[in-house]
């Protein structure tokens, strides 16, 4: 992961300690790229071209996704002077990822390019809480980047908040009516299990990191709702869209 500092602890050392995390991070960045693939070459080939916002948002989002499959790639090669240097370029990116994401959720809103099966109200809390967890799991993680086995598990849950838009783009939302979001958030929740399941199958027991950063992710998507349909979040989005 992200690291800037690590110091092994038995619990989770060999596979479930490296080649795991960076398995788990080739998958996130693949399903991310894949969804994203579906719609950039179009946006890129049509005029008029996206946006500046959306080309810089772009950009911290793929060296973020970068830097999490070479975080742990590091980690498994040992090579973990580069890996503690480079986490403080993570922590920037982090950083960016929050502001990028709130700036490009208000674009969206305000230009009417919000996909047809999010109602403005759950598009703006969803994004928010998203980036806002996001965030806070990052920060934790660097916070804990000198106990390695509540750091890679915070920002392995910190980078799952990060798969609705691929997933949005990936899986036929259209289909699914009004339970889109809900399609969407256990699909997300099938691919946050597989941290905890690898504990379980390999140690015996599940990290407490793993009963932090689940249920981080889990209330993100539990508040969605009731936030994003409650009158004062709905009459806001209508406020942004003028």
């Amino acid at each position: 992961m992200t690291a800037i500092g690590l110091t092994g602890r038995p619990f989770s050392t060999g596979w479930v300690g490296r080649r795991f995390y960076l398995i788990m991070a080739i998958v996130i960045g693949a399903v991310i790229v894949a969804g994203f693939s579906r719609t950039v070459p179009h946006a890129l080939t049509t005029s008029p071209g996206l946006p500046l916002l959306l080309h810089i948002h772009g950009a911290v989002f793929l060296s973020w996704l970068v830097l999490f499959v070479v975080q742990p790639a590091l980690a498994v090669r040992g090579s973990l002077a580069l890996h503690r240097k480079l986490g403080w370029v993570g922590a920037v990116l982090a950083a960016l990822m929050v502001i990028m994401g709130a700036a490009v959720t208000l674009f969206a809103i305000h230009t009417h390019i919000v996909p047809s099966f999010f109602p403005p109200g759950i598009f703006l809390a969803m994004n928010f809480i998203g980036v806002a967890f996001f965030g806070g799991l990052v920060a934790a993680g660097v916070l804990m980047r000198r106990e390695a086995e509540w750091h890679k598990r915070l920002m392995l849950c910190a980078t799952i908040i990060l798969l609705g838009p691929g997933l949005g783009r990936l899986l036929p939302m259209q289909s699914f009516g009004a339970v889109a979001p809900l399609v969407m958030f256990g699909v997300q929740d099938l691919i946050l299990l597989a941290g905890p399941a690898a504990d379980l199958a390999m140690r015996r027991r599940v990290h407490p990191a793993y009963y932090w950063g689940v249920g981080v992710v889990v209330l993100s998507q539990l508040i969605t709702g009731p936030l994003g349909l409650s009158s004062p979040i709905t009459a806001l989005a209508k406020a942004i869209a003028r």
